[in-house]
C-alpha cells in the first residue's frame, strides 16, 4: 500500500508492489558415471586376482609341464631310435642277407648246373658238390626267411618252396639221361633252368627287394631328425627366458639362480642329445650308403653275372638251338657292365662304393670285361660248326680260362658283398653306442630342469607370504 502525504491533492490510492521478477537458477544435471562392461569386467578381475605370487605359481607351473613334456618326448624319441638300431642289427639286417643267401645260391645252382652239363668226359665232382651246397644253402635259407617273412614276403617264398623240388627234379632227370646217352637230356635241363629264371629267381628277387627295402628304411627312420623333440626343446628354452625377464622385472633381481640353472641343465640336454644323435644319424647314414644300397647294387650284379654264365653253358647245351640263351646272355652281360664295358651296375656300384671298395669292384669289373672276350672266342668256335672247341673253351682249365675268369669276377662280388653286409652291421653297433647313456641321462637332466625351476620361484613367491 502506497499513501499520498496530507497536503497534497491527491486521491489515495491503494497500490501493491509488483513483485521482482528473478531469472531462475541454473542447474548442472548429474554425471551418469557408465557400468563397467563385460571384458572391462573380466580384466580388473583378472587385475586384482593376477598378483605377483600368482603370476610366478602360473609360470613355474607352465615350466613344469614343459619340461616334463620335452623330457617326455625326448626320452620316446631315443628308446624308439634304439629300438630301430636294434632291429637293423638283430632282424631286418640278417634278414636280409638270408634273402640274399637264398637269391645268390639259386642263381649259383642253376649256373652250375648248366656248367656241369658240358662235361664231356663225366661230370666234375667239384661242381657236383658246388651245386649240391648251393641247394643246401638256399634251403637252410628258405627255411629261415618263411618263419621272419610278413605275408607278402610268405607268399613270394611258398612259391619257391613249391617250384624248388620240381627244379630239382629236372635237373636229375637231366643228369641221368646225360649218363645214360640219352638226348633229351639237354631238353630237361633247359627246362629247368627256364622254371629258375622265369618263376624261382623273379621270386626270390621280391623277397630280396622287400627285406632290403625294409631295412633301409629302418636306417632312415633311425637317422631322421626329431622335430617334435626340437620344438619342445626350443620352447622351453624360450619359456625360461620369459620367466627370467618376468622375475628380473618383479624383483629387481638381474639373475635368478634357480632358473639359470635350468636354462644351463637345458644347453646341457640340448648339446648332448645333438651330439649322440648325430653321430648316430651318422653312422646309420654310413651303413645306409655305403651298405644297404652298395649291396642291393652288388647283389644285382652277382644276379646278373650268374644268369649270364647259365644261359651261356645252356647255348651250347641246345648245339645250334640256343640262340634265345645268347640273347639273354648278352642283355645280361651288358646290364652288368654296359655295351662298353664302362657302364651297367658296375659303374653305378663303382660311383657308390666308398673308396676302399673300389678296388674290389674294379677288378671284378675288370674280369666280366675279359669274359665278354673270352665268350666272343667260343661264339666264334660254335658258330663255325666246331661245337668241340666251343665246350673246350669254355670249360678249359687255366688262370686265363673262362671258368677261373668268371670265379675271379664272382668271388671278387662275393668278398664285397661280405664287406658291405659287414659295414651295415658294424654301423649299426657304432650308431647303438653313440646313443649309450643318453636315455637315463635325459631322464635325469629333465628331473634336474624341473627341480632348478622349483628352486628358482619357490623363494621369490616365499617373498609375498
Amino acid at each position: 500500500m502506497v499513501t499520498v502525504p496530507s497536503g497534497s491533492q491527491g486521491v489515495s490510492v491503494p497500490t501493491r508492489l509488483a513483485p521482482v521478477a528473478t531469472k531462475p537458477a541454473q542447474t548442472r544435471p548429474a554425471e551418469v558415471v557408465p557400468a563397467p562392461t563385460e571384458p572391462g569386467r573380466l580384466t580388473a578381475r583378472l587385475r586384482s586376482r593376477l598378483n605377483t605370487p600368482r603370476i610366478y605359481w602360473l609360470a613355474a607351473a607352465g615350466l613344469v609341464v614343459l619340461a616334463l613334456a620335452t623330457g617326455a618326448a625326448a626320452v620316446a624319441d631315443v628308446r624308439q631310435r634304439e629300438a630301430l638300431i636294434t632291429d637293423v642289427a638283430e632282424v631286418s639286417g640278417p634278414i636280409s642277407v638270408d634273402a640274399q643267401t637264398l637269391y645268390r645260391n639259386l642263381a649259383d645252382a642253376d649256373a652250375t648246373a648248366a656248367t656241369a652239363f658240358l662235361a664231356t668226359d663225366g661230370e666234375s665232382p667239384e661242381l657236383r658238390t658246388r651245386y649240391l651246397d648251393d641247394l643246401a644253402r638256399a634251403t637252410a635259407a628258405l627255411t629261415i626267411a618263411l618263419r621272419d617273412a610278413d605275408d607278402e614276403e610268405a607268399a613270394w617264398l611258398r612259391i619257391v618252396a613249391d617250384q624248388l623240388p620240381a627244379y630239382t627234379g629236372l635237373v636229375e632227370t637231366a643228369r641221368s639221361n646225360q649218363r645214360l646217352g640219352v638226348p633229351l637230356g639237354g631238353a630237361y635241363l633247359r627246362e629247368a633252368s627256364g622254371l629258375m629264371q622265369q618263376t624261382i629267381l623273379p621270386a626270390a628277387a621280391e623277397v630280396f627287394n622287400s627285406t632290403h627295402r625294409r631295412l633301409i628304411a629302418e636306417q632312415e627312420e633311425a637317422a631322421g631328425f626329431p622335430w617334435l623333440v626340437t620344438l619342445l626343446v626350443l620352447a622351453t628354452g624360450g619359456a625360461l627366458i620369459a620367466a627370467q625377464v618376468l622375475v628380473a622385472r618383479r624383483s629387481r633381481r638381474t639373475f635368478n639362480l634357480g632358473l639359470v640353472t635350468a636354462s644351463a641343465v637345458t644347453v646341457l640336454a640340448l648339446l648332448w642329445s645333438v651330439v649322440a644323435l648325430g653321430a648316430s644319424a651318422g653312422r646309420l647314414e654310413t651303413g645306409r650308403r655305403d651298405g644297404s644300397v652298395l649291396v642291393s647294387l652288388l647283389a644285382n650284379s652277382g644276379r646278373a653275372a650268374l644268369q649270364a654264365r647259365a644261359n651261356e653253358s645252356l647255348t651250347l647245351v641246345a648245339r645250334g638251338g640256343g640262340a634265345t640263351f645268347e640273347k639273354t646272355f648278352t642283355s645280361r652281360l651288358d646290364e652288368l657292365i654296359g655295351a662298353d664295358g664302362q657302364g651297367g651296375l658296375f659303374a653305378q656300384a663303382l660311383a657308390q662304393a666308398p673308396s676302399s671298395d673300389r678296388r674290389l669292384i674294379a677288378d671284378a669289373r675288370d674280369e666280366a670285361i675279359r669274359w665278354r672276350t673270352l665268350h666272343e672266342q667260343v661264339r666264334a668256335a660254335d658258330n663255325g660248326g666246331d661245337w668241340d672247341k666251343a665246350v673246350a673253351l669254355a670249360t678249359q682249365s687255366g688262370d686265363e680260362a673262362l671258368p677261373a675268369v668268371f670265379a675271379r669276377l664272382d668271388g671278387g662280388l662275393t668278398e664285397a658283398l661280405t664287406v658291405g653286409n659287414g659295414r651295415v652291421d658294424e654301423q649299426a653297433e657304432q650308431a647303438a653306442n653313440a646313443l649309450r647313456g643318453l636315455l637315463p641321462g635325459l631322464v635325469l637332466l629333465t628331473g634336474g630342469l624341473v627341480a632348478a625351476v622349483v628352486m628358482g620361484f619357490r623363494p621369490r613367491i616365499g617373498e609375498y607370504r
